[in-house]
């Protein structure tokens, strides 16, 4: 007997004596398939060696930002973020500065910790941080948008405020980029104030990649604050940096929702990308902007919203778990027993209040309300077993982990990152782990091919290194068959757009393990023909 099948037919074993519903100390099932893969770590960087200060450390890597590939060798390149601890700043010489590190992806190995390019402007005395990647002049290169605050800035008056600039460092063929080089965006005050957010996206469907940049609202003027749009679009124009006396083409947006996260995908799979919105508060809360496709803008009327009061929602994510290509809505949430992920279906045509509904409606195929809501569900591992801590408040999109086109679903409890592969099938039991013991687990990234050898990486920040992982090999990844499980829509769709990060055709099975109690109450798989 070969050893997948003594691993089915101990697991069969095991499920079969467990009464569900009536759970003791004794009966507790281990939320780990009997076969669960680890992520594989293949590399690590560590600091530059910059000189710190006593009790100052330099904190490489406290984020770590996926570029793709900008000096185009066809190898992924990537943004890491450190304190500059060797000199002080303010009154007391006391406030650090922050910087971001440029490196470029290796063949065969990772880039030295030495070898990154300092982003940002001349003067040590500032906090840098990314906002985004785009190409806004399509040049066919690849643009970063920074936010830079210049400590104690004099240009509006005596002030110890953080005030800043929104810059544009334009790509080039050689991938240096320069301050020489740089275009600074301007809001309807002399300067920006705290910006936390920016997007690359085409609004008006010309395409070329315009700028969506948000803020808190506020500017600098005359020492003072004052109000200003909570979010400015700029839009790209082919061969046109944007430099004055040409400013550029721009939008305001001033009373749009103060929100964590902006997302741009096509959720309702009619053709257009929509910008979704995510406001991590109590009660959590979604938004989605639709895009007209007949008026090519954001209409900030078209906006439908949802709070995830219902199913106790901490975090919430959208992506394709069905390979269809429309993205379902996945939510994380629940009491410490009955924590739950829970899965709603996407649909073409389906926008964000119907896809959602109430969050616990029942199947009614005789009015056409399909499918059930929550579509399917996933059991957090403290409710299958005691001895393991409830998920966190967090989900990530790492894309697709096994390649067979669909997204996995990956939380974390501490001390491991937990992966649900999805695809042909969808349970309750962990198929990939990874350990990260500190508290820095949610810099976790899915980095791209970074050492072209055509493997994805993943990166996370834990006792002081930037860790490098890859996934193991595809068949000893566990995946279960399951029974057909319906879609609210015909079985070969696909939309258009593409929501997963990868797109590889899945390999269906349909092997019917239902019987056996592998679906627990709730949960279901489901099988998507090709």
């Amino acid at each position: 007997m070969n050893r997948n099948m003594l691993t089915w037919c101990s697991l069969l074993a095991l499920l079969c004596s467990v009464e569900l519903g009536h759970a003791q100390p004794n009966t507790w099932i281990d939320p780990r398939h009997p076969s669960v893969a680890w992520l594989q770590e293949w590399g690590y960087m560590s600091g530059t060696g910059l000189p710190c200060k006593a009790h100052w450390g330099e904190e490489f890597g406290r984020s770590i930002i996926p570029l793709g590939d900008v000096n185009g060798d066809a190898i992924a390149d990537f943004i890491l973020e450190r304190s500059r601890c060797d000199t002080g700043f303010g009154p007391n010489q006391a406030t650090r500065a922050n910087e971001l590190l440029l490196y470029y992806g290796t063949k065969g190995r990772l880039p030295a910790s030495s070898s990154g390019k300092r982003l940002g402007n001349t003067e040590l005395g500032s906090i840098t941080q990314f906002l985004c990647s785009g190409d806004f002049n399509n040049d066919r290169y690849v643009d970063l948008v920074c936010s830079i605050h210049m400590f104690n800035d004099t240009s509006q008056g005596p002030t110890g405020r953080t005030i800043g600039y929104v810059v544009v460092f334009w790509g080039n063929a050689t991938a240096n980029y320069s301050v020489d080089d740089t275009s600074h965006l301007q809001c309807d005050a002399p300067l920006w104030l705290m910006t936390s957010r920016g997007i690359a996206l085409d609004l008006n469907n010309d395409a070329i990649q315009d700028l969506l940049v948000k803020g808190t609202g506020s500017g600098f003027a005359a020492g003072e604050l004052v109000k200003i749009p909570r979010v400015y679009i700029f839009y790209g124009e082919a061969g046109t940096k944007w430099h004055k006396p040409s400013p550029p083409r721009r939008d305001r947006w001033w009373n749009a929702p103060s929100v964590n996260t902006f997302v741009l995908l096509d959720q309702d799979c009619d053709g257009t990308k929509d910008l979704l919105y995510y406001q991590s508060s109590d009660p959590y809360t979604i938004m989605v902007a639709y895009q007209n496709s007949m008026t090519p803008t954001l209409d900030t009327s078209e906006v439908e919203t949802i709070t995830l009061a219902a199913v106790q929602g901490h975090a919430a994510l959208f992506q394709d778990v069905t390979g269809d290509k429309v993205p379902e809505l996945i939510t994380l949430g629940g009491n410490f027993e009955q924590g739950r992920i829970r899965i709603f279906a996407g649909a073409p045509g389906q926008r964000l209040k119907e896809q959602y509904g109430s969050g616990s409606d029942s199947a009614d195929r005789a009015n056409n309300r399909f499918p059930l809501r929550p579509w399917a569900q996933i059991m957090s591992p403290n409710a299958l077993h005691e001895g393991w801590f409830d998920w966190e408040n967090f989900l990530f999109d790492l894309g697709d982990v096994n390649d067979d086109g669909t997204s996995e679903i990956v939380a974390f409890s501490k001390p491991f990152l937990l992966f649900y592969t999805t695809g042909n099938t969808l349970d309750s039991l962990i198929d990939i782990m990874f350990q990260v013991p500190s508290d820095s687990w949610a810099t976790i990234r899915r980095m791209g091919d970074v050492d072209g050898s055509g493997k994805v990486s993943y990166a996370v920040n834990f006792a002081e290194k930037i860790h490098f992982l890859k996934a193991p090999p595809k068949d000893e990844i566990p995946t279960y068959g399951g029974r057909i499980r319906s879609l609210p829509h015909p079985r070969d769709f696909r939309c258009e757009q593409a929501s997963s990060v990868q797109e590889q055709p899945a390999v269906p099975t349909t092997l019917d393990l239902t019987q056996q109690g592998l679906l627990f109450p709730g949960t279901h798989s489901f099988y998507h023909h090709r």
